[in-house]
């Protein structure tokens, strides 16, 4: 049960108040812990992966412990133990969700996204009594607000009550319009919770404080005061800054001077106005907005004015770092103003009358659908398997109008997971079953046409040219008829887009004859903006090197909007690297997470193949000549080989590539075991909720054999931009190449 938007007061007495204790996860800055600890509330360990934030902490609290990891590696032991054993009575921070933010690229798909789930598994670690959670407005309506939906529900599950609401800072004294979203949870299940009454604004106690007001005084000073710095213009730059009037932005670039014109300013060019509060404070490109009277951007030192700390309070790391720090920072004055709200809920009993009250206004959560989904026809996956393309593609937002599988297990899976979906379970080889398939969207609009059709033996002919082969027909090559009834699917459902994935391999056979052949077929069936690529599920945010062969095309003459890459394997600074994959099995380690999830049963090995696993090093295969004489026999006699067996991952490594074996993965980066389903479907980007029928062997098959979800998702979301933003050749704003397509697509 939820209160969303509590209404009404109740009498309440107090306890006798006693200090609370915190911990603070993805701290930055500390802007969240420092308005906290004004109220009241002692921080006893904070923690952020970043190393500007470590040393901004170490520089303003000394006395605190910080430990400077990522939070998908970290553990609670590890925050008790820097706090001294003291348990935390509140949990607060601000888990990154960028893809949901309206200044990103508004991508459910962005790995970030799942950080929420760390924040959530250290709060279920530790039990405290209380959580604040902050984070972006946008996240609370995206997608039919299902993320918010989740937030709560997890929470819930988790024996807390959950109160959320959206505050404007500027409407609690700060100097700024900054609309974040704040989840509270609580286990004081009969104590009302009210988050604090806007106090500042026009009909209102007190008028906004304005940028005027807190940042004038620096215009005369320099260096002597910390952080203010001022970032040197080009002489382009700052003629455009004097074209924008205090309050305004720059004119559309044809009222500009030629010499001074750019296609796209996005949302850097906006000054500010002394006498009203300011725009939101975001990091940028080194800069922040447009000074109100000066043609300059602001000082990080301005910016932080505005975010409301103090001028003692310096942050550490070049101009740009600074500027990121006090960019995502929650105001220390609204976070102030909210912890002592929770103090007097901490310290605050109901009276037997108000608990009568406090039941009436107690609703349900309110349900939401799983995201806004294109009226514009939907999705048809083919060969779906375990579901990855349909999970990716739906939650980019696309109805899902149609699964297909032949394999039984697959089916279950289906049917188990996607009961919303209609399914059916028919082998696509036979000519009758595809045009019942046909007749089922005849005049009927189908957006994508995705599928990944088995191909176990692509030629018979070696290096020999189709031109050259008498008798040679692959549409009668018994091994190659699943891609063509996927072809044949095509012409006769005519959707708007198809994707097709299959092994790397493909791409190569005959000299790459067969793909050159199956393009060629495509574009005659009038997907002539037709193109394919291999590419590495590493580089969109999938913590395994996964090299999958992809062809999309359209007959919308719409570019094909290959995505950006977005993680590296060696990045440059302001790069991502790849994820690894101890940052998806840490919380499935612990034996009580085999009660928690599905899928995650441990084989139960035979004791010499554990003794073996101990001998493998982490990200390592096995050398047999290290091991003792007794572990190279095996039970049926002397085993030779292992390199196809014994491999370990490594947590701070992506994955090597998950495929079916013989009822198992490769093994745990430090557990003595294989893989669990569960634990191969993270690195897969499956969600938890997603449970594999059949027996684990079968599971593994599916899993394995899957394409990885979240690649599915931001291809989805690409050419839904693509059709949105109307990206033809020639006709591809310069801004969604910075974020989102490849360049050579165009």
């Amino acid at each position: 049960m939820t209160v969303t938007k509590p209404t009404g007061t109740y009498k309440t007495s107090v306890r006798k108040p006693e200090q609370l204790t915190g911990y603070a996860l993805f701290a930055g800055a500390g802007g969240f812990s420092h308005g906290i600890e004004k109220a009241g509330i002692r921080i006893t360990v904070a923690s952020d992966f970043s190393e500007f934030a470590a040393r901004t902490h170490l520089r303003n609290k000394p006395n605190v412990p910080f430990i400077q990891k990522d939070v998908r590696k970290l553990t609670s032991k590890e925050l008790l133990k820097a706090s001294n054993g003291i348990r935390p009575d509140i949990i607060v921070g601000g888990p990154p969700c960028q893809g949901f933010s309206t200044l990103g690229d508004k991508l459910s798909s962005d790995p970030r996204n799942q950080l929420f789930s760390q924040f959530a598994r250290l709060v279920e670690e530790l039990q405290p009594r209380f959580f604040l959670m902050e984070n972006v407005k946008t996240l609370t309506t995206m997608y039919s607000g299902s993320f918010t939906k989740h937030i709560v529900s997890t929470f819930e599950r988790l024996g807390y009550r959950v109160y959320w609401s959206v505050l404007d800072a500027a409407d609690f004294g700060v100097p700024q319009h900054r609309q974040r979203v704040f989840f509270f949870g609580t286990r004081e299940s009969s104590v009302e919770f009210n988050f604090p009454s806007p106090t500042h604004g026009p009909e209102r106690r007190d008028p906004y404080k304005t940028v005027g007001e807190v940042i004038n005084d620096l215009v005369e000073k320099s260096d002597e005061v910390p952080n203010h710095i001022a970032l040197s213009h080009s002489e382009k730059v700052i003629s455009r800054y004097r074209l924008i009037p205090e309050g305004g932005r720059l004119p559309p670039p044809a009222e500009l001077p030629e010499e001074i014109r750019r296609g796209n300013f996005g949302n850097t060019y906006k000054r500010l106005h002394r006498h009203r509060p300011s725009l939101t404070m975001v990091p940028g490109n080194n800069a922040f907005p447009i000074h109100p009277t000066l043609n300059r951007s602001l000082t990080p030192r301005e910016a932080a004015r505005i975010q409301t700390f103090p001028d003692n309070y310096v942050f550490e790391g070049d101009r740009r770092n600074q500027c990121i720090l006090v960019g995502n920072a929650v105001p220390p004055m609204l976070a102030e103003i909210i912890a002592r709200t929770i103090v007097i809920h901490a310290t605050s009993v109901p009276s037997k009358q108000d608990l009568s009250k406090l039941q009436e206004t107690i609703t349900p959560v309110k349900v939401i659908s799983a995201q806004s989904k294109s009226s514009d026809g939907g999705f048809v996956d083919l060969f779906a398997g375990a579901g990855g393309i349909t999970v990716g593609l739906e939650r980019a937002g696309w109805s899902p109008l149609l699964s297909v599988d032949w394999n039984e297990n697959a089916t279950a899976t289906h049917l188990h997971n996607f009961s919303h979906i209609p399914h059916s379970h028919v082998d696509l080889s036979k000519l009758e079953v595809r045009e019942q398939i046909v007749d089922r969207f005849k005049n009927k609009p189908v957006a994508i046409l995705a599928g990944g059709p088995p191909c176990q033996g692509f030629s018979i002919f070696g290096k020999r040219r189709f031109v050259n082969t008498k008798g040679y027909e692959p549409h009668k090559d018994e091994r190659n008829k699943l891609v063509f009834a996927f072809l044949d699917l095509l012409k006769k459902i005519q959707p708007r887009w198809f994707i097709m994935e299959n092994v790397p391999g493909l791409a190569s056979l005959d000299e790459g004859l067969f793909l050159e052949r199956l393009i060629v077929e495509f574009q005659a069936a009038g997907y002539t903006q037709c193109e394919y690529r291999i590419i590495n599920a590493a580089d969109y945010g999938v913590p395994q090197l996964r090299k999958r062969l992809l062809i999309i095309g359209n007959r919308t003459g719409h570019i094909v909007p290959w995505p950006k890459k977005k993680f590296f394997a060696s990045p440059k600074d302001w790069q991502d690297p790849y994820r690894t994959v101890g940052e998806v099995l840490a919380d499935l380690a612990s034996p009580n997470s085999q009660d928690r999830f599905t899928c995650h049963v441990p084989m139960k090995h035979k004791p010499l193949l554990v003794e073996r696993y101990k001998y493998i090093p982490e990200g390592e295969k096995l050398e047999v000549s290290k091991l003792p004489d007794y572990l190279t026999i095996g039970y049926r006699g002397s085993v030779n080989n292992y390199s196809g067996v014994y491999k370990r991952l490594h947590r701070d490594r992506p994955a090597f590539t998950m495929v079916p074996g013989h009822n198992a993965f490769p093994i745990h980066p430090w557990l003595n075991r294989a893989l669990t389903v569960r634990e191969a479907a993270r690195i897969q980007t499956f969600p938890d909720t997603i449970e594999f029928m059949g027996s684990r062997q079968e599971q593994c098959i599916q899993v394995g054999n899957a394409f990885p979800p979240l690649v599915a998702e931001i291809i989805g979301n690409n050419i839904k931009k693509a059709e949105k933003n109307g990206w033809f050749p020639g006709h591809v704003p310069k801004s969604a190449y910075y974020s989102l397509i490849d360049r050579d697509t165009d």
